[in-house]
Formats: C-alpha cells, structure tokens, sequence
C-alpha cells in the first residue's frame, strides 16, 4: 500500500448544532485508534468500506471507498495480520473537535496517520484524515 492522502475535496461545514459535546462523547483516542485501523483494513480490501460510511463525512468516505484495494479472496485458514495501533495522542484544538496521531502496524509496514474527529450529534465523526 503506498501513500494514502484522504482528505475532503471542499471544506467541511461546521458541525451541527448538538447537545452533545467532546466531554459527553467517549474518549477519542481509542475511537481514533480503531477509525485508521479499520481504515487501513479498507484500504488493503481486508474489510467492506461500509463499514466506514457512519464514521466518516460523505465526501472522506467517497475518497476511502475509491481508493478501497478489492476484498481479497483468502481461504479461512490463510488470513492475513490485522494492523495494530501502536500509539495514539489526542490534542483538542478547539470544543467538540480533536486531532490525533495515530501509530499502526498494519502487518508489513508500521504506519501514521493524522486524523481529525468532530463532535456531531452523540458521536464522532472523521472530518479529514492522512495515512503515510
């Protein structure tokens, strides 16, 4: 898998308004660690890409669909190495929106990535992400 630089096409509009906030919401580094792992499964077509379309804004979950590898036919007991996240570290850079780095091992390569979640409704929601 080479360089993967997902990212909207247009700017995000602002996230609704909600009642819920970052300190209502679950943490957001696990949520950050398992949204660019099971990213990076997508995109090695070891998982669907729909299983992304509720994490992800319309536009971020074309590009991942996109660029998807095919699912890969394997027998059952020929299944490859899931990724590993190794180390995530959240900043919030302003209320209800956080961006994190995220250190995975998907098996071949260790990885990074930057990923940013916003707060919308009563969940998380990726808004912009950048796989290396």
């Amino acid at each position: 898998m080479s360089t993967a630089v997902i990212a909207p096409a247009q700017p995000i509009p602002p996230a609704p308004t909600s009642p819920a906030t970052a300190a209502e919401l679950p943490d957001p580094a696990p949520w950050a660690g398992t949204l660019v792992r099971n990213t990076v499964e997508v995109l090695q077509g070891l998982r669907p890409a729909g299983q992304l379309m509720r994490w992800l804004t319309p536009p971020l979950y074309d590009r991942v669909a996109h660029q998807a590898a095919p699912p890969e036919r394997r027998p059952r007991h020929r299944l490859p190495r899931r990724a590993t996240v190794r180390r995530v570290r959240v900043c919030e850079v302003s209320p209800g929106v956080v961006e994190a780095a995220v250190i995975l091992h998907d098996g071949a390569h260790l990885r990074a990535a930057a990923v940013r979640l916003e707060a919308r409704r009563t969940r998380w929601c990726v808004t912009a992400l950048q796989i290396g």
